[in-house]
């Protein structure tokens, strides 16, 4: 069922989330927030934002090809046995190259995903990787 909530919800939701933040509840995996009449199950993901990495040399067109490939094989390998949950890339310019989000248990098992995609073993892209939380069943339109 998609939960469908109002801008005034979501500031809410937000206000209680840092207060959360504050108590230690960030420590578990999931918990309940409940708002007026309404209780949201909460999450931790793992929000990923790829940048510009350190390796800026000039590839051949099959070599920059076949990188892209691999990489997007990758990561379409991991989204198929649902451990990342939403992926795409940015459209301008910046160092900011991309962002996922993942469903996974701990830091380091995300970690372990990421150093084995092509694109950052080679140095073409470097990470952030933080905790996020989503309210369950919430879905992009």
């Amino acid at each position: 069922r998609e939960v469908a909530m109002k801008p005034m919800c979501i500031r809410i939701l937000f206000a209680l989330l840092v207060l959360a933040q504050a108590s230690n509840v960030f420590a578990q995996r999931t918990f309940d927030v409940t708002i007026a009449d309404s209780t949201y199950h909460m999450k931790r993901y793992w929000f990923v934002l790829y940048t510009r990495g350190a390796d800026t040399t000039a590839l051949d067109s099959t070599t920059s090809a076949k990188l892209l490939q691999e990489h997007l094989a990758h990561q379409d390998e991991q989204a198929k046995r649902g451990l990342i949950v939403m992926a795409g890339p940015f459209g301008d310019k910046s160092d900011w190259r991309g962002l996922l989000l993942y469903d996974c248990e701990t830091k380091e098992e995300v970690e372990g995903y990421l150093r084995r995609d092509p694109l950052v073993a080679r140095g073409r892209l470097k990470y952030d990787l933080h905790p996020w939380y989503g309210a369950v069943g919430t879905t992009l339109k």
